[in-house]
């Protein structure tokens, strides 16, 4: 069975120990995504009325960690700000997502089926993934 996890982006996967982990996990095999609130390239442009350069800078660290971690495109999934539930509503695959926004997570777990961990201001959070890794293998 393939195990898929994700992470939130800002103040998630921005952070170096978090991004370690998930650079650990990809060596580990488990395939490992980006579930974002941010808009995409496009619709930014469009929300804000700029030309497409704008709305490609507005990203440009998002992909250049994703490429850094060898994460592909195809695994990074914009909500365009809408609740993040609703993505895992739609793909229950995942094992678990992690992420900072308490109302995210909250979210997840009380309309989903994937294990959600909150991360800010919690120590426990890594054990908290590898526990739920450890049932899914």
């Amino acid at each position: 069975m393939d195990i898929k996890v994700s992470f939130d982006f800002d103040g998630t996967l921005t952070e170096k120990h978090i991004k370690e982990y998930a650079f650990e996990l990809i060596e580990r095999g488990i395939e490992v995504w980006i579930v974002t609130s941010r808009l995409t390239t496009e619709e930014y442009t469009k929300r804000f009325n700029t030309n497409l350069y704008y709305g490609k800078l507005a990203n440009r660290d998002l992909f250049d960690i994703a490429k850094e971690l060898g994460i592909p495109k195809n695994r990074i999934y914009f909500t365009n700000m809408s609740d993040k539930w609703r993505f895992f509503q739609e793909n229950p695959d995942f094992i678990w997502h992690l992420d900072d926004d308490w109302a995210e997570t909250r979210g997840i777990l009380n309309k989903a089926k994937t294990k959600a961990i909150n991360s800010w201001g919690n120590p426990s959070w890594r054990q908290k993934c590898e526990r739920i890794l450890e049932r899914s293998t």
